[in-house]
């Protein structure tokens, strides 16, 4: 590295203390580096985050917040037999029978919203995606007009949508009916 930020430097650098301004690189980054950990692993207790390690997925049982390397043996999205869109039509049909649930591919293909309605008003909108995309449209008309709106994404390693943590997600969403 000092090689580099001699050559980086030419000249200057015999005016600059070049092994110190490394050390102090190396000590940041180690620095920076540990605090990320801690911080990734605060997200993962709390489940806002994609974990790798430390917690982990049994193969049998509830699956709790749905995320883990090992897919979990509760039903998900990849252990369905259909698409994740039939999936998705599937728990929402089977788990929110008082609502009226309509499906419509939206003009991205990677993305299906799932809008329940009740009442003749529009309850929520859930869109289901690819990790890929950056969409925020939808997502911002929702909260503009008061729409409770959730996200979940059809191909993110680690996440198996169960069906217990779909439909916490959506309860919660529709206010915890």
């Amino acid at each position: 590295m000092a090689g580099f930020l001699k050559k980086l430097f030419g000249d200057a650098g015999s005016e600059i203390n070049l092994d110190k301004l490394v050390k102090q690189v190396s000590d940041l980054a180690e620095k920076v580096t540990s605090e990320a950990g801690e911080a990734a692993g605060e997200f993962a207790k709390r489940g806002e985050a994609k974990a790798t390690a430390p917690s982990y997925v049994e193969a049998s049982g509830p699956s709790g917040d749905s995320w883990g390397p090992v897919m979990p043996a509760e039903e998900n999205q990849f252990n369905y037999s259909g698409s994740y869109e039939q999936y998705f039509t599937h728990v929402f049909e089977e788990e929110f029978p008082n609502y009226e649930v309509r499906k419509a591919v939206a003009l991205r293909s990677d993305s299906t919203v799932f809008t329940f309605w009740q009442g003749g008003r529009k309850a929520l909108v859930v869109e289901v995606m690819s990790q890929n995309s950056s969409a925020k449209k939808l997502r911002s008309d929702c909260a503009r007009d008061g729409i409770p709106y959730l996200r979940f994404y059809h191909n993110h390693d680690g996440w198996w949508n169960t069906r217990s943590y779909v439909t916490k997600r959506v309860q919660g969403a529709l206010g915890g009916i």
